[in-house]
């Protein structure tokens, strides 16, 4: 009679737990999938470089070298400087926010910080801050108090730098 096998998967690790009908104990076996620059990239799983709740986001604040952007939210509008910003700007920048995601896990290069990016949601209990730094033709990517490191293409922060650099002012309401 061959021994029970069963197959289960709790986040990263891959549990094998076989039962001999011999004994009243089942043995388990744990593999850990490979992770780093060996991972294969189609089992990467698309890692977010922020957990981001964007539908109750109060506040982002960029900084990219000498430019700084700060976006709150009152009611529906987002603000900057005192200035009612742009939906469309403000939409175009929240997107690719959301769409910082990693390439895959990088072990080295986080070097000097490029960019600061702090995303501050629910009342300003949950606080998310992300530091990238250029490492090659990529950035690498660190979230404050987490020791990953994650590595993101460069195409995908150029976009983040256009779009906070296309924020503009609402226009200005039609008077009739």
């Amino acid at each position: 009679m061959s021994p029970a096998l069963r197959n289960c998967r709790f986040g990263k690790t891959k549990t094998t737990i076989t039962q001999s009908p011999a004994r009243s104990r089942a043995s388990i076996d744990f593999e850990r999938y490979r992770t780093g620059t060996e991972q294969e990239p189609r089992r990467f799983p698309k890692q977010k470089a922020l957990r981001l709740r964007l539908r109750r986001t109060d506040k982002i604040e960029l900084h990219d070298g000498s430019k700084s952007y700060l976006l709150t939210r009152s009611g529906g509008d987002s603000w900057s400087n005192g200035a009612k910003m742009d939906p469309g700007t403000v939409s175009a920048l929240v997107e690719k926010i959301r769409d910082l995601s990693a390439s895959k896990f990088a072990e080295t290069g986080f070097t000097v910080p490029a960019i600061d990016l702090t995303i501050t949601s629910d009342g300003g209990k949950r606080v998310e801050k992300v530091i990238l730094s250029k490492n090659g033709n990529n950035y690498v990517a660190k979230r404050e108090n987490e020791p990953a490191l994650y590595e993101l293409n460069a195409s995908t922060v150029t976009e983040l730098q256009k779009s906070a650099a296309d924020l503009k002012p609402a226009p200005p309401p039609n008077k009739k």
